[in-house]
């Protein structure tokens, strides 16, 4: 995830309200659900198109150059090209993971190959010759790492938050007999307020974990 100190110019409302044509987009095309890459957009980069992070990872959608490669991105401070290969990247990890967002998430912050890992118990050796859980436990997917569960949580809670906010917005809307859509509410939300969006620590370890 990005860190970094407040900067001037648009609001973090106005950051999701740009972009949400580009998410509802993106979300559809890979059929996934747009709260889940609004999510992952707000985690990693609070909708910052210049966010980067100590470790390198860059754009709204933090990826790392490998990642970028593999999903044919060029440019990850392009807001469209880098939603649409987070979309398709979330896709692939939700496949992979059985639907579970959690593990979805713990992966595109630690690495696939760590969550399976954790998953099977089974050691991953890294190309730099790091071993990533020599004492094979098997933790359900999740890796024991801090930074990476406090993402996780700060993404579940996101989550659970536009569901609620959601549920109660389309109860409203039918006692009054109105409509409301993904096209027409304000995507920006539930959301991204400090009350369901509690602050990722700072420090200056880097959150991201290297795995190729």
């Amino acid at each position: 995830m990005a860190q970094g100190t407040r900067q001037p110019g648009p609001s973090l409302q106005e950051r999701s309200r740009q972009l949400e044509p580009l998410i509802l987009e993106s979300a559809k095309r890979y059929g996934i659900d747009p709260r889940i890459l609004s999510s992952v957009c707000f985690t990693e980069s609070r909708y910052r198109l210049d966010a980067i992070s100590p470790k390198g990872a860059r754009g709204l959608m933090q990826f790392m150059p490998d990642t970028a490669r593999r999903y044919g991105l060029q440019d990850p401070h392009d807001p469209k090209a880098a939603i649409d290969a987070a979309a398709h990247y979330l896709r692939d990890l939700l496949a992979r993971f059985n639907g579970r967002f959690d593990l979805a998430l713990a992966a595109y912050n630690a690495g696939e190959g760590t969550v399976e890992s954790f998953l099977t118990g089974r050691p991953l050796l890294l190309s730099s010759g790091k071993v990533i859980n020599p004492n094979r436990l098997v933790t359900g997917g999740l890796p024991p790492y801090p930074e990476t569960r406090a993402y996780v949580n700060t993404g579940l809670r996101l989550l659970t938050a536009r569901s609620v906010n959601s549920l109660n917005s389309a109860s409203a809307s039918s006692t009054h007999k109105s409509k409301l859509s993904l096209k027409t509410r304000d995507f920006s939300l539930d959301a991204l307020t400090t009350d369901y969006a509690p602050r990722m620590p700072l420090n200056k370890k880097a959150l991201f974990i290297e795995v190729p």
